[in-house]
This record gives C-alpha cells, sequence and structure tokens, in this order.
C-alpha cells in the first residue's frame, strides 16, 4: 500500500518522493505543505475510492496513520 500511495504523492507533488515508511511525517516531504495535504488527501480518497473523516484529514501526520485509516476503510 506504502507503493500505491508514493505513485499518489509522486502525482501530486510532481517531483519524486523518498523511500516512505510508516514513520515518514508528511511535513518531511518535498514541496510539502497545507494546501498540497490537502491535495494529497483529496488524491488518496480518490485512488482508493474512500473518504477519510474531518477527523481523520485533520489529525493524520505520517505515512502509517494513512495506511492504518485505509485499512479501517477497506474492512
Amino acid at each position: 500500500m506504502i507503493a500505491a500511495l508514493r505513485t499518489v504523492f509522486e502525482e501530486v507533488l510532481r517531483q519524486p518522493m523518498p523511500e516512505l515508511t510508516s514513520e515518514t511525517a508528511f511535513a518531511d516531504l518535498p514541496g510539502w505543505d497545507s494546501v498540497t495535504h490537502l491535495a494529497l488527501l483529496l488524491a488518496v480518497e480518490r485512488h482508493f475510492n474512500i473518504a477519510f473523516t474531518s477527523a481523520q484529514m485533520v489529525n493524520m501526520k505520517q505515512v502509517g496513520e494513512m495506511v492504518a485509516a485505509l485499512e479501517g476503510a477497506n474492512g
């Protein structure tokens, strides 16, 4: 799942991403800011056909948290 997220991140941020781990903080990604954070969340929602809650969107700070939310959404 992290590989798929990396692809989405590269598309949204329009640049190669470093290797992502569950501990990777979004704030450490090249090109990240609050606007791209929202763009990343929306792109991930579209890619995985899910919807994050507003609490998830506000509190999600690391790749591992996103993976956990995606796994929870998919049962």
